[in-house]
């Protein structure tokens, strides 16, 4: 056992939202040999840290040296920046993945996890969305992430490297940087500024708490079940974007923001892009690693808010 805890585990992306909860994650569980890579330090002190790209081969033939676990969380992401610079999501979020990915199995890897996403469903009519069910990929992101998956089954077919993907849904929490929804909402409730909705607002989401998630993905970690597997890592739970703000309203009453709806237009983030519904099948997630995300949406907006409340001074 102890072995197995002094495993080397390298994490790209670990000092990033999903990644820095995931060393904590893997720490709580008694792994203490890892290598976080990123561009930026890690959230935390006491950790191996390499500053690197993870595509930086010079770098990463040393830091894969004795490596057995890789977690890649490393990626070029948010709707907006990906749709601005389309050949940097290709260049990154694929051929440089796919480098990566080889890298990796010809260091002697052990088992690779890949940080993939609910966009590859896009708006499929199968609802809820079954890991084995229909994609429909249509942002350049998503269809980064769905060739990924599929270069990670045939290059698991040639090699005794083993495979596990999650495709995460919409994972929120403490720490997330102010691009994403949820993170947006309570950070404008706190600053009194208008909570704006593209749309009706009528477009749904399961929310999935980050510390639900990484216990999502350490169960992928432990599987072996099978060489190459794919898990739905969300909450069942679905809320309109409507209701979302409705609730971090209620969550902060002293706030004097408003909801205001914007109708789509010309901007980046425009209803061509936009994915209506999107809720995980976790029948699977459950029946083979036992997880099921238990935290409420209430409550994780709660922790955020208590989060932002004691770590910045609002506007």
């Amino acid at each position: 056992m102890k072995d197995e805890l002094d495993s080397k585990i390298v994490i790209t992306g670990g000092s990033g939202f999903i990644g820095s909860y995931m060393v904590k994650c893997l720490k709580r569980h008694g792994y203490t040999n890892i290598t976080i890579v990123d561009i930026v330090p890690p959230r935390s002190d006491g950790d191996i840290f390499v500053k690197a790209d993870f595509d930086d081969n010079r770098i990463m033939g040393g830091v894969l040296n004795g490596a057995r676990y890789v977690f890649h969380f490393a990626a070029m992401v948010g709707v907006d920046k990906c749709r601005l610079h389309p050949e940097d999501v290709y260049g990154i979020n694929d051929i440089n993945t796919k480098k990566f990915i080889d890298h990796c199995a010809s260091k002697g890897v052990k088992r690779f996890i890949f940080s993939s996403s609910s966009e590859i469903y896009g708006n499929s009519k199968d609802i809820p969305y079954r890991e084995d069910g229909n994609s429909e990929p249509f942002s350049d992101y998503a269809k980064c992430k769905i060739e990924i998956e599929k270069y990670l089954k045939n290059v698991q077919s040639t090699c005794k490297m083993t495979v596990g993907i999650v495709r995460f849904f919409n994972i929120y929490g403490c720490g997330q940087k102010k691009d994403f929804v949820a993170s947006i909402f309570v950070d404008k409730a706190l600053k009194n500024l208008p909570l704006t909705i593209l749309g009706d607002g009528l477009q749904t989401r399961c929310f999935t708490f980050v510390d639900d998630a990484v216990e999502g993905v350490y169960g992928v970690f432990k599987y072996s079940g099978s060489s190459y597997e794919i898990f739905n890592i969300g909450n069942s739970a679905e809320y309109s974007i409507n209701q979302l703000a409705e609730m971090v309203l209620k969550i902060v009453p002293q706030s004097k923001s408003e909801i205001v709806h914007q109708n789509y237009g010309n901007e980046i983030r425009n209803g061509n892009l936009e994915i209506f519904r999107r809720v995980p099948a976790v029948e699977k997630a459950y029946a083979m690693l036992a997880f099921k995300a238990t935290t409420t949406l209430e409550q994780g907006l709660r922790s955020m808010v208590d989060y932002l409340t004691l770590n910045e001074k609002p506007q």
